[in-house]
């Protein structure tokens, strides 16, 4: 389960800083976005992320909603060979397909990259509590969640014709795990977040402010950077950062200022294919507060695949985009 499961392949204080110039990404990437390095503080390293800005964006001046997109590796949602399922298409053609149908409006897509270079050690958008325990490159001081919060968000804002106000999130497997725990802290930030198959850690059935004993795959090894290793393992630490603890310990008015877009693989695909039990375990803590998802839940025929992923987000990224261009 965990092997197949944790398949990672394997503000504006920052205006002032020049932009680096935009590269197009080596091949196989989608050569329709660029590629931008920073140089992060809160990690100590240069750091790459990747964005897409959509056609006529140039001749545009009204700010745009920006999506951003989690997995574990910024390529990943980018890498048309990521699945041989894809037919070498990303989730760009998606968008792009939904565009050209009028199911969407105008959006600039995020790809942060918020794990290790090799993707190895995932960055959950926590700051590690030991990041030396497994060093590798880019992964630095291991301050994930103040490099998105405080450097790469500010700077897609300061560089792009973004609406701070319209912001949102989704994500595949622990993409999910981040796409939903950043809303579910900052709902006041992302106005939307979504997830596929998302890897989610158990609450404690007796301690909402705690990971449940049982759970085994909180005690994969590639998460002691984030956690601690071993006895030091911090399980309150871990429950701070995981979308269940925070949706069950949340108040109901904040999690209803978000749109919830919440998808998963069916029963039927555990313990191997799936995160049916997460994904559902998620769904019944929002109704719990009155909170109504506007994801399908579970897909009957679907599966812990790229090919999936980007048939979630065909499904949602209309409703991103009503819910990110809506009044308020």
């Amino acid at each position: 389960m965990i092997r197949r499961l944790l398949k990672l392949s394997n503000p504006r204080q920052l205006a002032s800083r020049r932009q680096r110039p935009l590269r197009q990404p080596p091949l196989p990437l989608d050569q329709r976005v660029h590629a931008i390095t920073l140089r992060s503080a809160a990690l100590g390293i240069r750091k790459r992320f990747y964005l897409y800005t959509p056609p006529h964006y140039t001749a545009t001046q009204h700010p745009l909603p920006t999506l951003y997109l989690f997995r574990g590796h910024e390529q990943e949602w980018i890498n048309p060979q990521q699945d041989s399922q894809r037919n070498n298409r990303t989730v760009v053609d998606v968008y792009e397909e939904l565009l050209r149908a009028g199911a969407v409006g105008p959006m600039i897509l995020v790809f942060p990259g918020i794990s290790s270079a090799d993707n190895g050690v995932p960055g959950l958008l926590v700051n590690f509590k030991q990041p030396e325990v497994q060093p590798k490159p880019g992964v630095g001081r291991g301050r994930f969640q103040d490099y998105f919060l405080h450097e790469l968000v500010p700077y897609v804002d300061a560089h792009y014709r973004t609406d701070p106000g319209r912001r949102g999130t989704d994500g595949f497997s622990l993409g999910g795990f981040m796409a939903t725990k950043i809303a579910a802290q900052y709902p006041a930030l992302f106005r939307t977040a979504g997830a596929y198959d998302g890897l989610f850690f158990w609450d404690d059935p007796t301690d909402g402010a705690t990971i449940a004993a049982t759970d085994l795959t909180f005690a994969n090894p590639i998460f002691d950077p984030a956690f601690g290793a071993g006895p030091d393992r911090d399980r309150r630490y871990a429950a701070a950062n995981n979308a269940l603890n925070l949706v069950r310990r949340a108040e109901p008015a904040l999690l209803r200022k978000v749109t919830w877009l919440i998808e998963y693989g069916p029963e039927s695909g555990e313990p191997h294919d799936s995160n049916f039990y997460r994904g559902h375990r998620l769904c019944k803590l929002l109704a719990s507060k009155g909170v109504h998802n506007q994801g399908r839940g579970e897909l009957a025929s679907g599966s812990h695949s790229w090919w999936w992923a980007d048939e979630h987000m065909r499904h949602v990224l209309p409703l991103h985009w009503q819910a990110l261009s809506a009044q308020r």
